[in-house]
């Protein structure tokens, strides 16, 4: 195995899996994209607008017209900072109760898919550290550009 396979193995899987939790995000009216960033602001919170660009790897512009979308669903909290460009979010109640909803659906694709795998756990673990590991120098490069 070369090392362009395990890149091209990591991203082959994800469109599927998108497709797979499609129809959950449908039926709430979501796309992947605002999904990734409540999850982002579920995990995080309070974080910022900065933060959240930087750990989801988007663009500050994307990344506000996808916050401005969930701020027009009343699913975020808004509160101005010291500095009076930074706003610090987090989830409203709505937002909460949308979020736990997705995420428990989503955990049972999840699950459903490991369990059909029959990859022992050692496996799972093993690939989620090396997973993690790229992850980091990918965002040990990027820092230093």
């Amino acid at each position: 195995m070369n090392n362009s396979d395990l890149f091209n193995s990591i991203t082959s899987i994800y469109r599927p899996y998108v497709k797979f939790c499609r129809p959950i995000f449908e039926k709430h009216e979501l796309y992947n994209g605002q999904w990734l960033v409540l999850k982002d602001i579920a995990l995080h919170a309070p974080t910022t607008l900065v933060q959240i660009s930087q750990r989801r790897a988007i663009e500050k512009p994307t990344a506000r017209k996808i916050l401005k979308v969930l701020a027009e669903k009343s699913l975020l909290e808004v509160t101005p900072g010291t500095d009076r460009r930074q706003k610090w979010l987090t989830l409203s109640d709505k937002g909460q109760a949308l979020f736990d909803e997705i995420y428990g659906e989503i955990a049972q694709i999840q699950e459903r898919l490991i369990k059909e795998t029959n990859l022992p756990t050692e496996d799972i673990e093993t690939t989620m550290r090396t997973l993690i590991t790229i992850y980091e120098q990918i965002h040990s490069i990027e820092e230093e550009s």
